[in-house]
């Protein structure tokens, strides 16, 4: 048996001191709706103790492979049912712009953008329906505006051979004034 100095002992003690904090949680790379933690935090608490144990490992006499390949048990995994995403689900999901500036932690999922596509989809399909709609009119009114320009340059044309009729009949009356005047 090996000794227990007050290095290792110590060390252990500031490992059971050692309080975990909460993590944040962030959608996953591939699946917006599966939450994943952030191990940042863990992979820092790792690299400040590493220089400790390196320090105190110095008066401790270290072991040989020979010793660990002893202890070792052998490992036997059992195959379990476990739910991953398809290669073709995969290759499905595009990254857009919007999902790498998206400021919220969550993000919307993948259903939401089906969802937001029929329904601009619908919009879309009623839009254009409208401007149909709103073309047949435009040409009603241009016809009714060509048929009425043609009745104003009629009704301007008339205008003016009345008013020739009349300024010819002035000059009629008044040649006939000026001739009863003589």
């Amino acid at each position: 048996m090996k000794p227990v100095t007050d290095a290792e002992t110590n060390i252990a003690s500031e490992q059971d001191k050692i309080r975990k904090s909460l993590h944040e949680l962030q959608p996953s790379a591939t699946d917006k709706e599966t939450l994943v933690g952030a191990d940042r935090a863990d992979r820092m608490i790792k690299s400040t103790q590493q220089p400790k144990e390196a320090k105190s490992k110095k008066n401790v006499p270290t072991k040989t492979k020979k010793d660990v390949s002893k202890k070792q048990k052998k490992v036997t995994t059992n195959d379990k049912a476990v739910q991953t995403v398809s290669e073709e689900k995969i290759h499905k999901i595009e990254i857009e712009a919007e999902d790498l500036t998206c400021t919220d932690l969550a993000g919307p999922s993948e259903n939401y953008w089906q969802v937001q596509a029929e329904r601009r989809r619908i919009a879309l399909k009623n839009t254009l329906e409208e401007n149909k709609e709103l073309v047949k009119r435009i040409e009603k009114l241009e016809e009714e505006k060509r048929i009425y320009k043609e009745m104003l340059n009629e009704t301007r044309a008339l205008v003016e051979v009345l008013q020739d009729m009349i300024g010819d009949d002035r000059n009629d009356i008044n040649n006939s004034l000026e001739d009863s005047v003589l």
